[in-house]
């Protein structure tokens, strides 16, 4: 038998209350990275069944388009678009807000969930601008789109931005943001730098909290724990590593289960005027790292951003 705590009761009651509503996201739109597979495919379908105008960005057409089919039919809506962006290329990026920009006016919800953790990486690899992928992807992409989507979510107020992180993070208690090992110089794993560039979302949800107070724009980030990721993700990689990801599998929640968190602070009204939290699976607020609280490194950590994406 499973015990459920009072707060995954207070989150699963959330949400099959928002299920049984009226649409609550009729006329609201709601932009996911990542809403392909995993976490990121299965909070679109949960969007779209609540009212949302969905914008899935994607990387690959062809997994796009295949997402994209399959949750007009379970949601039964039309409101459901792909955009392709690659979430490691700035230009890329650039490419996708100005095109969002001329087909949208509003920007309700914006969930930068796309992320690399790229198993096979033994080495840094540069992208074509010169950043290391991984921390390209996980952080200076959430910080580009955000930053350039900014406009349209004050205009859009109240609406909400949502950054994930991972609960792997308590493994480096002792990590803060490497700025000498940006591209993986001095030393480099895949497992290291996905959770420092993890942690410098955190951080930057913090630092853009506060830039952000008294805009209507809130901004707050999810801790995801071991969720049972799709099997054809790790397809690729050795076959001891595949046998790993069962195990680790066998103990995850479902993505299912993990999305409702993404509907619960994409939507719930009391969460409104949150602003600058860290939650758990469950809904729940809880503390980062106490190395992700330096203030002085959430300000060299932005000014770093900005000079990597050209915003100054």
């Amino acid at each position: 038998m499973t015990l459920i705590g009072k707060s995954s009761y207070k989150l699963h009651s959330y949400y099959d209350d928002v299920m049984k509503m009226e649409p609550v996201m009729k006329g609201k739109v709601c932009m996911i990275t990542g809403a392909n597979s995993g976490i990121g495919k299965r909070a679109a379908l949960q969007f779209a069944e609540i009212g949302a105008t969905v914008v899935m960005v994607c990387r690959s057409r062809e997994r796009g388009e295949a997402a994209l089919a399959e949750i007009k039919e379970k949601s039964g809506s039309e409101s459901v678009e792909l955009m392709l962006c690659d979430l490691s290329l700035q230009e890329s990026i650039r490419t996708l807000v100005k095109d969002f920009k001329e087909n949208h006016d509003h920007l309700n919800v914006l969930i930068n969930n796309a992320a690399n953790f790229d198993y096979t990486l033994r080495n840094p690899v540069l992208t074509e601008e010169g950043i290391e992928v991984i921390f390209a992807t996980n952080h200076l992409g959430p910080f580009l789109l955000t930053n350039l989507f900014l406009d349209v979510l004050k205009k859009s107020a109240p609406s909400r931005i949502i950054n994930i992180a991972s609960k792997g993070l308590i493994t480096y208690p002792m990590l803060t943001i490497e700025f000498d090992n940006l591209n993986g110089e001095k030393k480099f794993s895949y497992q290291h730098a996905y959770y420092h560039s993890k942690l410098a979302q955190i951080m930057f949800t913090y630092e853009l909290a506060r830039r952000l107070k008294g805009t209507g724009v809130t901004v707050n980030c999810i801790r995801v724990t071991n969720v049972k990721i799709d099997l054809e993700r790790v397809s690729h990689v050795p076959r001891y590593l595949q046998y790993v990801y069962r195990i680790k599998r066998f103990f995850g929640i479902t993505p299912e289960e993990m999305a409702k968190t993404y509907i619960y602070l994409g939507t719930a009204p009391e969460l409104e005027d949150v602003t600058g939290k860290y939650f758990d699976e469950h809904g729940k607020e809880v503390k980062s790292s106490k190395r992700s609280y330096d203030e002085a490194v959430w300000k060299q950590l932005w000014d770093v951003s900005e000079e990597l994406t050209k915003m100054v």
